[in-house]
């Protein structure tokens, strides 16, 4: 199962960025960018260092949607390596144990991501109050 995480404002806030002129547009546009480009950085850091075959750090994409940006982990192994997996044990023919499998938990694609949508948030709620917006609320 692949890791996705869509990158989509609140409607109150996606309503005040649409009603500002094109400049702030832009200036929402830049910040949603740079903080996504971070977000992709860090995982794509954190992927490389535990390189083997490379699936998890090729498979890691950006892609533009109509009001944003999607951070896409397109690797089947991005859950199970956020998630890390149980051990496994198997006996052989002369009964002795043995224990394989077990992978801890690396969660670096949820936990980047959540990080980068709360700064997100707060950058675009406090460009919006410096622009002039009335009051933006909500998390």
């Amino acid at each position: 199962m692949a890791s996705t995480m869509e990158w989509r404002g609140l409607k109150e806030l996606q309503a005040e960025l649409r009603a500002l002129p094109a400049d702030c547009q832009t200036e929402a546009g830049h910040i949603v960018e740079g903080h996504v480009n971070a977000a992709y950085v860090t995982i794509k850091r954190v992927y490389e260092a535990h390189r083997f075959t490379g699936t998890l750090s090729n498979r890691l994409t950006i892609s533009t949607v109509k009001l944003g940006l999607v951070l896409r982990s397109g690797s089947a192994l991005a859950w199970l390596f956020d998630h890390g997996s149980q051990a496994r044990h198997y006996i052989t023919e002369n009964g002795v144990t043995h224990l394989t499998g077990r992978m801890p938990a690396r969660p670096i694609f949820g936990r980047t991501v959540g990080f980068a949508k709360r700064k997100i948030r707060a950058d675009l709620k406090a460009m919006l109050l410096r622009r002039g917006a009335a009051r933006v609320t909500g998390d």
